[in-house]
């Protein structure tokens, strides 16, 4: 059996995978493609939990805020890491179950309620707080992909799914915040998890974002404090107020002479 260190290097490669091919598919950057789902409406489909109900996403999401993925149970590729990866960060960042909840959408139609309880069970979710996992009817999962621009395509040679690897916020049956890089993804993550708190997060990394920042946000502590961008846009008046005061002081001294 594979120790810690072996599986979270394969997570890790995983999810590197899933990214990039993310990214090298649509022809767009990561970036783009997350701008692009904000504000994009969550079709209302039904839904067959894994506990046996039934349900709409919209009840799913009528208390809290729910965080969306889409996978299936017979992955051998990103799906067991991805979702190892929302449990274990979701751990750390806290809220979950009280601030918001997960569902885990299977895009597979072969996959049924038996399946998702195995899964469940696998990953150890069976008895998690906040957690389901969920099939529906094939053209109803294709509304969800569609309107998430998520990509999934059977290989005839493997039996598997080629897919991307996705995470959006929802609130309110709308889509506030995408997440498919995972390089720096814990802290994004986070970030998502405070916005889903209510909590206004003023920066975002964009598409043509550049390097300098005024402000940076702790997604831990959701504290905001000055970045050192801040420091070169108030450079000019400080050197100017300098400048003044030298010039201040110099004149003084010829008066007082």
């Amino acid at each position: 059996m594979p120790g810690a260190g072996a599986l979270a290097f394969a997570a890790t490669l995983a999810l590197g995978a899933g990214a990039f091919c993310a990214e090298s598919v649509a022809g767009e950057s990561v970036e783009r493609l997350e701008q692009r789902l904000r504000e994009r409406a969550i079709p209302d489909i039904p839904l067959r939990l894994a506990d046996g109900r039934t349900a709409a996403i919209s009840t799913l999401g009528q208390q809290r805020p729910l965080l969306v993925t889409l996978f299936y149970t017979r992955c051998s590729g990103v799906c067991t890491p991805f979702l190892l990866w929302v449990r274990d960060a979701l751990n750390e960042a806290g809220g979950l179950g009280t601030d918001y909840d997960v569902l885990a959408l299977s895009f597979d139609d072969a996959d049924s309620v038996r399946d998702l309880q195995a899964q469940a069970a696998a990953l150890g979710l069976a008895n998690e707080p906040g957690w389901t996992l969920a099939v529906a009817e094939r053209d109803a999962v294709a509304r969800i992909a569609g309107a998430l621009d998520f990509w999934y395509r059977a290989d005839p040679a493997t039996g598997q799914f080629d897919h991307s690897a996705l995470l959006v916020a929802v609130d309110q049956g709308r889509v506030v915040r995408a997440l498919l890089d995972s390089t720096t993804g814990n802290r994004r993550l986070r970030e998502m998890t405070w916005e889903l708190r209510g909590r206004f997060i003023p920066f975002y990394r964009t598409a043509d974002g550049g390097a300098l920042r005024c402000f940076a946000f702790d997604a831990r502590s959701g504290e905001v404090s000055f970045d050192w961008g801040m420091l070169l846009l108030a450079a000019p008046a400080l050197a100017a107020l300098a400048l003044v005061a030298v010039l201040f002081g110099v004149t003084s001294r010829h008066r007082a002479a």
